[in-house]
């Protein structure tokens, strides 16, 4: 989304000018007259961001800062919360006013990636994230953004060999593996896949119940019903839906399943789900129209394909600007 892309530019000629010029100051550097309870403000909002409220977080470093300009540290936790509050424009602005006043971190510039990823703009979500790794070889999570911005390039590859870096630098990591998998998969290197899916599975059920994810069951699940294993898939997708309860993929996939074993009234229920969680998605559509013409309800099944050709022809139509 070129929209963005003189903003971009605007916002990163403060990094790009810390990173070129080693005489930039730093934090160490200044020494600004600071009231005492600074320090203390900055805890408080370091446990406001620990405890995932960004927006409480926002407030409080809003106020901070207007006592407390040159605080680096500040800055950059305030961009933090921005971008956790998907504020990808404000995010960099605060970035660059944290770099103007200290030498970004691999951690810093692996974030400011996340915000362009934000943007739609991979090229330099991947430029920012790239130089995040080169800053840190062994900043994992700097790794891995970057083997997800390199898949979502289709450079599946190179998505591979990041998060087999990863893995060296943070063994037994579930999400690295099961994009491992995905970036198998994409390759056409199935059987590599699933030994993937399956990896990721065993690691996360030997963890906390807390962290189990969804998506390695709906990924290898997802390969088992191509592969016709039905029985096998059932089970992974049953447990992926009461995890994940609203993703509209896992009741998709558990749709195709009851519609490959004929099970029709189950398979309904699954597709109606799909179209409730994203009307506008006209394949969701479709595939109930085919299930109540299995079912003989043909005028349900006409009504079905009717929103499915109409949201195809609006989606195939350019938007005016």
């Amino acid at each position: 989304m070129r929209k963005y892309r003189p903003l971009a530019m605007f916002v990163f000629v403060g990094i790009t000018a810390v990173l070129a010029s080693p005489q930039q100051p730093v934090l160490s550097d200044i020494q600004p007259s600071v009231p005492g309870d600074m320090d203390a403000a900055l805890k408080a909002s370091h446990e406001l961001l620990d405890a995932g409220r960004f927006r409480d977080a926002e407030i409080e470093l809003g106020v901070y800062l207007r006592k407390n300009d040159l605080s680096a540290e500040g800055h950059e936790m305030l961009a933090y919360a921005l971008l956790r509050e998907n504020k990808p424009k404000e995010s960099l602005s605060e970035y660059t006013r944290a770099a103007s006043l200290h030498t970004p971190s691999s951690r810093m510039l692996e974030n400011v990636g996340q915000d362009y990823v934000l943007l739609d703009d991979n090229n330099d979500a991947d430029k920012w994230t790239l130089r995040a790794v080169r800053m840190d070889p062994t900043n994992a999570d700097a790794w891995y953004s970057l083997g997800r911005i390199r898949y979502t390039e289709q450079r599946f590859g190179d998505a591979l060999s990041c998060f087999q870096k990863v893995l060296e630098l943070s063994p037994k990591s579930v999400k690295a593996e099961n994009n491992l998998g995905l970036a198998y998969e994409a390759q056409n290197q199935t059987d590599a896949a699933v030994t993937a899916y399956r990896q990721a599975i065993a690691w996360q059920d030997a963890g906390p119940a807390k962290d189990i994810s969804e998506q390695p069951l709906l990924n290898l699940a997802t390969v088992l019903v191509h592969r016709d294993m039905l029985s096998e898939a059932l089970p992974l997708l049953t447990k992926a839906a009461k995890i994940a309860p609203q993703d509209v993929n896992i009741h998709e996939q558990l749709g195709h399943l009851y519609l490959q074993q004929s099970n029709f009234a189950a398979a309904q229920q699954e597709f109606q789900r799909a179209c409730e969680l994203d009307p506008g998605e006209s394949r969701f559509h479709f595939l109930l129209g085919q299930v109540y013409r299995h079912l003989g309800r043909r005028e349900l099944a006409d009504a079905q394909f009717a929103i499915a050709g109409q949201l195809a022809r609006e989606s195939a139509t350019p938007k005016s600007r």
